[in-house]
C-alpha cells in the first residue's frame, strides 16, 4: 500500500471530503485512523467522528502538522483565511497539498513554500458511488512517489486524468453530469409525449442508456463508429438524427461546454 503510515488531513469537513472519506475507507486504501479532518463546526466534526472513526485536528494548523497529505477543500471565500492561518507553518517538500477548492489555481499556494509540491484535482459528482472521473494537475515539484499516492488516492473514486492545469477548467464542464441529466429527461419526456407513460419511458430510457455505455465499453471504439452502426440508411434512427442536425444539437453541446470552460476561468482568474 503505497499510503501506508501516512497521514490524510482534510481542512474543510464538508461534503467532498465525506465522499473521499467514505470511498477511501470503502476501497481499504486507507483506514480510518490515517484520517484528520479539521473544520470550525464542531457538530460537523462530530458526525464525521461518529460516522467513520476517524481523527479531529484541533485546528488547520494542527491538521497540518499531521498530515502527510494535506487537502484544501474549502469554499473558494475561505482559502485566503486558510493560507494565512498556514502560513505559520513551514512546509518540507515531503509535505503534498492537494488544493479541491473550486476555481484555485495552484500559484495562490506558492506564499506557503516556494518548492512545495502541489496538486489541484476536480472529482466530479459521480465519484461519490465510486464512478467519478477526477482531473488532476501536478506542479513541477511533486515526486514520483506522491504522484503513486495521489493516482491509489483518486482511484477509488472511479477514474482519473492528468493535464496541464490550464485544461482543469475545461474538465469542470465537460465532466459535469448535468448536461447529461438533462439529454436523459429529454428523452423520457419524448417518450410520454408520444404515449407512453412515465415509469415505461423512464425504463426503456434507462436501459437504452445503460446498454450503450456497456456496448462503448465493450467495443472500444469511437462513438461515430457506433453511431455508424446504429443508423440504417432511411430508416427511423436517421430521422432522428436528422431532426437533431435541423436543430443543431451537436453545435448546441459544444457551445455549452465552451461556455462552461470559459465560466469556470473567468471565475479562477477572479481569485
Amino acid at each position: 500500500m503505497v499510503l501506508k503510515d501516512k497521514t490524510l488531513a482534510f481542512i474543510g469537513g464538508g461534503h467532498i471530503t465525506e465522499i473521499l472519506v467514505s470511498n477511501l475507507i470503502r476501497t481499504h486504501t486507507v483506514a480510518p485512523d490515517q484520517l484528520l479532518v479539521s473544520d470550525p463546526n464542531r457538530d460537523r466534526l462530530q458526525v464525521l467522528e461518529d460516522k467513520y472513526v476517524l481523527r479531529i485536528a484541533q485546528d488547520n494548523l494542527d491538521a497540518v502538522i499531521q498530515g502527510d497529505l494535506i487537502f484544501i477543500n474549502v469554499i473558494p471565500q475561505v482559502v485566503d483565511v486558510v493560507i494565512q492561518e498556514l502560513r505559520q507553518f513551514t512546509f518540507s517538500s515531503e509535505k503534498l497539498l492537494i488544493s479541491i477548492a473550486a476555481g484555485i489555481p495552484m500559484k495562490k499556494y506558492a506564499v506557503l513554500g516556494e518548492q512545495l509540491p502541489i496538486v489541484r484535482a476536480l472529482p466530479n459528482p459521480p465519484s461519490q458511488i465510486g464512478w467519478g472521473i477526477a482531473a488532476l494537475a501536478y506542479n513541477p515539484y511533486v515526486s514520483a512517489e506522491q504522484r503513486s499516492m495521489v493516482a491509489a488516492l483518486f482511484e477509488s473514486l472511479g477514474e482519473y486524468v492528468v493535464l496541464p492545469e490550464e485544461l482543469i477548467n475545461v474538465v469542470t464542464a465537460l465532466s459535469s453530469p448535468a448536461p447529461v441529466y438533462l439529454f436523459f429527461q429529454a428523452l423520457v419526456d419524448a417518450g410520454i409525449r408520444c404515449g407512453i407513460d412515465r415509469n415505461t419511458s423512464t425504463k426503456i430510457v434507462y436501459q437504452t442508456i445503460a446498454g450503450s455505455m456497456e456496448v462503448w465499453k465493450a467495443r472500444q471504439i469511437p462513438p461515430s463508429d457506433l453511431l455508424a452502426e446504429a443508423s440504417t440508411p432511411g430508416g427511423v434512427s436517421v430521422e432522428c438524427l436528422f431532426t437533431l442536425d435541423q436543430y443543431a444539437f451537436q453545435a448546441a453541446i459544444k457551445e455549452a461546454i465552451e461556455r462552461g470552460a470559459q465560466k469556470a476561468t473567468g471565475f479562477s482568474e477572479s481569485f
